[in-house]
């Protein structure tokens, strides 16, 4: 038996292939967080909730360990092979203390924390190319992929179709342009959104609708008064129907990349290897300047470049737990 954990609403799109593939003899796993429920029901496999996010630090620290003590319980008994995750904080701990073996997918070189509590317990560690990790080599087998992680979640997303329902939250007779705020994580915090400026400039050149993906409360009230905030919904079918992205974030971002839908990052921290590949390939556009940003969304606004032919590690993960399979 396979044990599959998801700790983010991406990680359904990304194993969803993995899940499928595996069906009969994966146990999934997940943590409670924003809409990943709707996710996983739209994906149709089954799986169980383990503990909860939370977004201080004493609560992440309480949820974790809580999470750690839950799953021990549930998954110390079943005849499991391999352990499978990407950036899960409490599979590769609890995995580590029942001799099960670890294959981590990870693509983010800043997550410092994650990565200092994860990497020296796992035994496979899959990664894009362009992602730095060389210090982490000498603890476990690394394979690399050329391409981002964000390939699988479209791929997977593609394959079940789109979702149609998202045309209601477009403008027929304006640019419909997505908007993303800087995340609430550990390593990215205390800067200024610069997103609400950015849309007060274009509302002066150009006749746009925006739909924004607040990601707090705090955020929300904001948003609200600018943009359209829609109920959940799949994001992946929004951006390939949406006219540009702008997003101070990371995963959003890329799967505009990897659609082929302009983008443009205005991500606050240093960017990460897999945002540089991706504006190496023509794919992201980078700028914290608002005037620049402004002046890149005039001028490709629209202009789609198609799918992207990226590799998909999809097929690099099945190999590796077939060879603790058999």
């Amino acid at each position: 038996m396979i044990w599959i954990d998801l700790t983010n609403n991406p990680h359904v799109h990304f194993f969803s292939q993995i899940i499928n593939f595996y069906r009969d003899i994966a146990f999934v796993t997940f943590r409670e967080i924003n809409n990943i429920r709707d996710i996983i029901k739209l994906y149709g496999f089954k799986a169980k909730c383990v503990g909860k996010h939370s977004t201080d630090l004493l609560g992440k620290l309480l949820n974790s360990s809580k999470r750690i003590y839950l799953l021990t319980k549930l998954i110390r008994n079943l005849n499991l092979k391999v352990a499978v995750a990407k950036h899960s904080v409490e599979l590769p701990r609890v995995a580590f203390g029942l001799n099960i073996p670890t294959i981590f997918i990870v693509d983010n070189e800043q997550a410092e924390a994650q990565n200092r509590l994860t990497i020296p317990l796992v035994n496979i560690l899959i990664k894009p190319i362009a992602t730095d990790l060389e210090k982490f080599k000498n603890f476990c087998e690394v394979i690399e992929f050329d391409g981002v992680c964000e390939v699988a979640n479209v791929n997977a997303r593609l394959k079940i179709g789109l979702d149609e329902n998202v045309k209601k939250y477009l403008d027929d007779e304006k640019y419909n342009i997505v908007l993303r705020p800087c995340p609430n994580s550990s390593y990215c915090n205390g800067h200024k959104d610069i997103l609400p400026k950015i849309v007060e400039e274009l509302n002066k050149r150009l006749d746009c609708h925006f739909i924004a993906f607040p990601r707090s409360k705090k955020q929300e009230l904001i948003y609200k008064k600018i943009a359209t905030v829609p109920e959940p919904l799949d994001s992946i079918s929004l951006l390939y129907e949406c006219d540009f992205m702008i997003g101070a974030g990371g995963t959003m971002n890329r799967e505009a990349g990897v659609l082929g839908t302009p983008v443009v990052s205005c991500y606050p921290q240093e960017l990460l290897g897999v945002d540089k590949y991706l504006i190496e390939k023509g794919r992201l556009y980078y700028s914290t300047n608002i005037k620049e940003i402004v002046s890149y969304v005039e001028d490709n606004i629209g202009k789609k470049l198609g799918l992207a032919k990226f590799e998909d590690p999809t097929h690099i993960i099945k190999e590796k737990i077939l060879d603790y399979l058999y």
